[in-house]
């Protein structure tokens, strides 16, 4: 696999996905078998369950800039960190919109099967993100 080709892949489905809105990105650069796993939502399988995440994300949240810090290729393994910038102006996940501007830090590891991502692993600061949202996280600590 062109490790050139995988960066290109990549960033394409970042920038497509969220400066283009596009929750359609994913057919492009992914298998329809993909597999997605997650910390907060478990598996996703597939184009439409993949498309259908991502319009919750286009709807709750707008003002979409996106980077990609960091990027680092190995064999058919890729994995990158990206910082999301965005205005959280629709409801998600049963939390009304706040209107405020957050910061999103997730890292991605990701497999490749020929030119497109076949497997992927997705972690995020989900308490960060929800601190952001104003959510109260009680922390309990053992003594």
């Amino acid at each position: 696999m062109d490790h050139e080709h995988m960066r290109t892949i990549i960033r394409r489905e970042n920038e497509a996905m969220w400066h283009e809105s596009n929750p359609d990105a994913l057919q492009e650069s992914s298998h329809d078998h993909r597999v997605t796993h997650t910390e907060t939502y478990g598996d996703i399988v597939g184009h439409d369950a993949h498309g259908h995440l991502a319009k919750q994300y286009l709807a709750a949240f707008s003002d979409h800039h996106m980077r990609i810090d960091h990027l680092v290729i190995e064999g058919d393994h890729a994995a990158y960190r990206i910082t999301h910038q965005v205005k959280h102006t629709g409801t998600f996940l049963g939390i009304e919109p706040t209107g405020k501007d957050l910061k999103l830090v997730m890292s991605y590891f990701v497999r490749f099967e020929g030119d497109k991502i076949a497997e992927s692993w997705t972690m995020t600061d989900n308490l960060l993100f929800l601190k952001q949202l104003g959510v109260e996280v009680p922390l309990s600590s053992k003594t």
